[in-house]
């Protein structure tokens, strides 16, 4: 599989050059450039809260990079204007002030930063992966299952052969090779967040050895996905709130869905239109 020409700016470069990572430093570096356009907002208790790590092994890590602390390295952002993006605080007319206001801007900050995702040049190549499968898997793990199953049966409204996987329940067997459909071309789409990578990669790797295409949606401390396949999409998820919020995540799910059905918009349609027919007999609505 082909890896797609990244775009870089100066920051996730000069990161990017630097060898020999521990798996702290390489997390803190993606999460860095992941979060860059909101790296003014941070502090380094805050980047080692959401990277989990501590925050001398951050102050350690920008000054490998060559930054003077945090502030050296927001000093270096703001002279070399790496991005003209308007500033957080002006994207909201009101919100409310203390902790939960708080929350809801950081969540607000992190659905607004999955603009750089799919921006990527694999987004459109990873929607057309997608939308051309004769058939489309999906799964997630604990608690990111529901999410991962919502997006299955909203993505089967608007195109066909869409199967939720559970590989606890199923083993896999909807992956034996078919004599009939031999040639039909298959996706794997993974919902994961870092603490499910265990199950998840021998997964994403059972997928490509079956030749199947592979599109991972994770969170900003996966660090494994990239070297799998490279239609990977990261979401932040943490707002300081007791758990991570997942609400930015399925905002990426929606505009995935929406691409999908773009591809074929006459089909998605005529589906949409001839779903509530069927369902008129069980009078759920």
């Amino acid at each position: 599989m082909n890896d797609l020409p990244p775009e870089d700016s100066p920051l996730a470069a000069r990161l990017r050059a630097i060898t020999g990572l521990t798996r702290s430093e390489a997390v803190i570096a993606q999460w860095l450039i992941l979060n860059e356009v909101t790296l003014g907002l941070e502090t380094g208790a805050s980047i080692a809260a959401k990277t989990g790590v501590s925050e001398i092994t951050v102050s350690r890590f920008l000054k490998r990079a060559g930054y003077k602390g945090l502030q050296g390295l927001k000093e270096d952002l703001q002279a070399a204007l790496v991005h003209a993006h308007v500033s957080p605080s002006d994207r909201y007319f009101r919100l409310l002030d203390g902790e939960i206001g708080a929350i809801l801007k950081r969540d607000a900050d992190a659905v607004l930063a999955l603009a750089h995702e799919v921006e990527k040049p694999a987004w459109p190549q990873a929607i057309d992966a997608i939308a051309a499968a004769d058939e489309v898997f999906v799964t997630g793990f604990q608690t990111i299952r529901g999410i991962a199953e919502d997006f299955a049966r909203r993505l089967a409204i608007v195109r066909g052969s869409i199967r939720f996987l559970s590989p606890h329940d199923g083993g896999l067997v909807e992956w034996i090779p078919s004599f009939r459909r031999a040639e039909e071309k298959r996706c794997l789409v993974l919902i994961d967040m870092a603490p499910y990578a265990r199950e998840a990669l021998p997964i994403v790797q059972a997928a490509r050895g079956l030749g199947m295409q592979v599109v991972v949606v994770t969170d900003e401390l996966n660090t494994w996905a990239s070297a799998e396949t490279p239609f990977v999409f990261h979401v932040a998820t943490k707002v300081d709130a007791f758990l991570e919020s997942t609400g930015p995540m399925t905002t990426l799910m929606n505009v995935m869905i929406h691409e999908v059905a773009g591809r074929a918009p006459d089909k998605a349609r005529k589906r949409i239109k001839d779903w509530p027919p069927i369902m008129r007999g069980l009078g759920l609505y």
